[in-house]
């Protein structure tokens, strides 16, 4: 399929807006449109009913409408994208292309990278090694302890940290990280402008001043599903070099995000407490290396692993990315 020759970012960035913008255009629309190797520019500039069809070939669910005010429809989208565009200024809220040089390449270590992300923040935090460190929404004092005992090793190892925002283990570990004074990076199920943990923006607020990015590939005001949170979770999986699951249960989020970080190849450093005799912590194979911790006990091993795994960057080396 011939690829369109490459517009410049700015107005791509525009195009992609104004087509988010249109009623009856979602997500899995553009993601199609940016599957056929076309620009957002080209398709927005096709005319009239050309680009109704065309949107509709991808998914779109437009009215059937032969005798629209395109004119007056693409003024309102025009004004509508000013709005956002000042809204995503006021909020240090920019969109990330693939075809952007900050764009974090260890996301095209996926199958299905996202073809944009909207960041908060720090954009270039991405591409720092980092360590994703998740968990339950609803943990037990045990689960505290150990995202207590996680947090309190932040500084010792110095890298950005990834999580989810989520209630619970997620959060803990977001404040951990500003307290340890280490990047850290949210990484939304939902869009850009969704408040969702409701109340979430005095934490988001202390992520971006302290040098952290609050991202997400939905689009925005888009709210959550659970098909939402599952493929949020591969992108936590993908952007660091290490995952430490704090407490989870078999058929969960952080689960889904285990599972992406073996099928990545990435290290994954399980941890239990001395009291867990016969409680078994089950890491699925995969072709990064993969521990289980007891801690206390075992605290300098699991400092070194993660390290050591952080550090390694010979698999990125070797990655072809598209």
């Amino acid at each position: 399929m011939q690829v369109d020759n490459q517009p410049d970012l700015a107005s791509e960035k525009t195009a992609f807006l104004s087509l988010a913008m249109m009623k009856g255009v979602g997500f899995q629309t553009l993601w199609q449109i940016a599957e056929s190797k076309r620009s957002f520019q080209s398709v927005f500039n096709s005319h009239g009913e050309e680009l109704s069809q065309l949107l509709k070939s991808k998914g779109a669910r437009l009215p059937n409408s032969p005798k629209a005010d395109w004119d007056g429809i693409r003024n309102a989208l025009a004004r509508s994208v000013d709005q956002l565009e000042a809204t995503f200024e006021a909020r240090q809220i920019q969109i990330v292309l693939r075809s952007d040089e900050r764009y974090p390449r260890t996301l095209l270590h996926l199958d299905d990278p996202p073809h944009w992300l909207f960041v908060q923040g720090n954009a270039e935090v991405l591409s720092v090694p980092s360590i994703a460190i998740v968990g339950t929404r609803d943990p037990s004092s045990d689960g505290l302890w150990l995202a207590e005992y996680v947090g309190l090793t932040l500084s010792h190892w110095g890298h950005p940290t990834v999580s989810g925002l989520a209630l619970g283990i997620d959060q803990s570990i977001h404040n951990a990280s500003l307290t340890a004074k280490v990047p850290t990076i949210a990484v939304l199920g939902t869009g850009i402008t969704a408040d969702y943990p409701k109340n979430i923006g005095p934490i988001r607020e202390k992520i971006v001043d302290a040098g952290g990015a609050v991202i997400t590939e939905y689009l925005p005001g888009e709210s959550y599903s659970a098909m939402n949170f599952v493929r949020r979770n591969r992108l936590q999986a993908a952007l660091a070099r290490a995952l430490i699951p704090v407490e989870w249960k078999e058929r969960s989020g952080t689960a889904h995000t285990v599972r992406y970080a073996a099928g990545l190849g990435r290290a994954i450093a399980g941890l239990r407490l001395p009291t867990w005799d016969r409680r078994p912590i089950n890491l699925p194979a995969g072709r990064g290396p993969r521990q289980v911790f007891t801690v206390p006990g075992q605290d300098e091993d699991f400092r070194d692993f993660v390290e050591r795994s952080v550090r390694d960057d010979q698999q990125y080396r070797q990655t072809s990315f598209l």
